[in-house]
């Protein structure tokens, strides 16, 4: 296979599981939203009745408790995927129980503040869940989508094709649902670097390790082997680049780079320091000084100069995964670091080749199910750090 057919197949694979991520994403959203105002109606009621007489009396804080949980529960869902909303802060907390309090006048003030905030809890809790199994389904969902999108006679029966182009796919997918919920580490996005060594695999059917046992890609979006130094700064760490360039180690003669050039610079006559400040970029105006009295700007470039002229070996920072020699579908399960193969089931069996789609995924199932009537005159009797609660909250 060329490499240009290759690189063309990686892209639309690319594509299409983005494109199908974002769509699954968007139809579970809205289910969630709509699981979650059903859940309001299970859980607060608006209206009551008299055991005794029969009679039905409506009640307008059950309407206003309904509204601020769907307010919650909508935007802390929206927080979890990543989309815009609105902060649920304290005067939000506060407004709603003062509104609750003029409606309720006879009632003991606390009250009104602990039912505002039992119900933000629950709707917390509740949104905090439903974001959490929507990435489990998808994630079960983006594996029998590879499979579909890639069946075993596929590429005329190349098998190491067809899971390369599964786990590659599964890959782009799974990197869209991971970024929605912040779940994804910031050197393990999926890049232009990473789909151009997916091409080369499959063009020349050498199989090569890309992700790390951490997950992270092996490449930098540059191409380049990936380093500590690159992990590091991008967790957030500091003091990973000193004002010199890293020791790159013992060479010849036990003496490191900057042992060779500190030598070499104090020995050299004017004119030559004055050329080496040039290569390297540097102004030359420092040909008198010793070794410890230039700058460490100065340094670090003439340091940068060395390694590149006089040992390029050592800056070669081309990334080349390692072989790996294993079955087709072993092979690239390994080459991305997924933890199981993508093997399409037999005709009739259950298993991921057969995906549901959003349409067929029930949020409602995530959502904790309702169980009992708990009529009290004071939510103060539910203790506020109970988001599972099971009951239905009746407020008169």
């Amino acid at each position: 296979m060329e490499l240009t057919v290759a690189e063309t197949i990686t892209r639309a694979a690319r594509n299409e599981a983005e494109q199908r991520a974002r769509d699954d994403l968007d139809q579970l959203r809205k289910r969630a939203v709509a699981a979650g105002r059903q859940r309001s109606r299970k859980i607060i009621k608006v209206t009551a009745i008299n055991e005794t007489t029969g009679s039905i009396r409506h009640l307008p804080t059950g309407r206003l408790l309904r509204d601020w949980y769907v307010h919650v529960y909508i935007n802390t869902l929206r927080a979890n995927l990543s989309q815009p909303y609105e902060p649920i802060d304290a005067q939000q907390v506060e407004d709603t129980a003062a509104i609750l309090r003029r409606a309720r006048p006879n009632a003991e003030p606390r009250s009104s503040l602990q039912a505002v905030g039992v119900v933000r809890d629950i709707a917390f809790a509740d949104a905090s869940t439903v974001a959490a199994r929507m990435t489990e389904r998808l994630q079960r969902t983006g594996e029998g989508r590879a499979i579909n999108y890639a069946p075993d006679d596929r590429f005329d029966g190349d098998q190491l094709r067809v899971h390369v182009t599964r786990h590659w796919y599964k890959r782009c997918y799974d990197n869209v649902v991971d970024g929605a919920v912040m779940a994804r580490h910031p050197l393990a996005a999926v890049t232009d670097a990473e789909q151009l060594e997916v091409a080369k695999v499959m063009a020349n059917r050498e199989v090569r390790r890309l992700i790390g046992r951490d997950n992270i890609p092996l490449v930098t979006a540059h191409g380049t082997k990936i380093t500590e130094v690159d992990r590091g700064l991008a967790s957030g760490e500091v003091g990973l680049v000193p004002a010199l360039p890293p020791r790159i180690g013992k060479v010849t003669n036990a003496m490191s780079i900057e042992d060779r050039i500190r030598e070499a610079w104090n020995d050299m006559p004017r004119n030559t320091r004055q050329h080496w400040l040039r290569l390297a970029a540097v102004s030359p105006t420092s040909t008198r000084a010793s070794w410890g009295g230039l700058d460490e700007s100065k340094k670090a470039a003439l340091v940068e100069h060395y390694r590149m002229t006089y040992l390029p070996d050592l800056a070669d920072t081309r990334f080349r995964g390692q072989l790996i020699k294993e079955p087709d579908a072993e092979a690239a399960r390994q080459m991305f670091n997924h933890p199981a193969t993508l093997i399409a089931p037999a005709a009739g069996a259950a298993g991921p080749g057969r995906p549901e789609s959003a349409s067929e995924v029930a949020v409602d199932d995530v959502v904790s199910r309702t169980a009992g009537v708990h009529r009290h005159r004071s939510l103060i009797q539910v203790p506020a750090t109970r988001p599972e609660y099971q009951g239905t909250l009746v407020f008169d």
